[in-house]
């Protein structure tokens, strides 16, 4: 999942560490960004499997910063990476809000079916809760104080996911609009 954000923020020029991290947390948000105990390590490695280049960038001061810059590989990598189906686990959401990131870099078919993997997959997340919802509601196990807190966050969670959801389909009711009006 990283290795996606750091090939497709390369995908529009060089950067740094400390940019890509800076860029990740503007996408993520401070509580799920790399650390740079993290970031570096994946660089070189990337670095090593020939999908970037690392240069060294004067500054001002006297301290370089290292300068990663995308290979051919890394852009195949990237595109390989960004098409891909999303594995349902815990990164799902993290890799779609990533592959979102990138709509830019990609074709209108390619936009289409990323935004349609997502609808997908929320509309998915929608029906587990509202399975979830009902489950919470009838378990003779619980608490009823505990029944209500447990329905109050799943009803969170399910405008969270409505509200992606509803984004979702307006993008793609949009681009169907613009390829309307381009053929």
């Amino acid at each position: 999942m990283y290795e996606l954000f750091i090939l497709g923020q390369l995908m529009d020029h060089p950067m740094t560490g400390y940019q890509l991290r800076k860029a990740l947390t503007s996408v993520v948000g401070q509580e799920l960004t790399i650390s740079f105990g993290a970031l570096y390590p994946l660089m070189d490695k990337l670095a090593a499997a020939d999908l970037l280049m690392m240069d060294f960038k004067r500054t001002p001061s006297k301290r370089p910063q290292k300068l990663a810059t995308i290979t051919d590989r890394g852009q195949k990598r990237f595109r390989t990476l960004v098409l891909a189906p999303v594995a349902l686990n815990k990164q799902t959401q993290l890799t779609f809000q990533m592959k979102v990131n990138f709509l830019h870099l990609l074709t209108m078919a390619e936009r289409v079916m990323v935004l349609t993997d997502f609808q997908q997959f929320i509309s998915g997340q929608l029906t587990r809760l509202a399975s979830q919802a009902t489950h919470i509601h009838h378990n003779p196990n619980m608490l009823a104080a505990d029944i209500q807190d447990a329905l109050l966050v799943n009803d969170l969670q399910r405008v969270r996911a409505q509200a992606q959801y509803d984004w979702v389909t307006r993008r793609l009711d949009h681009m169907e609009r613009e390829k309307v009006i381009i053929n």
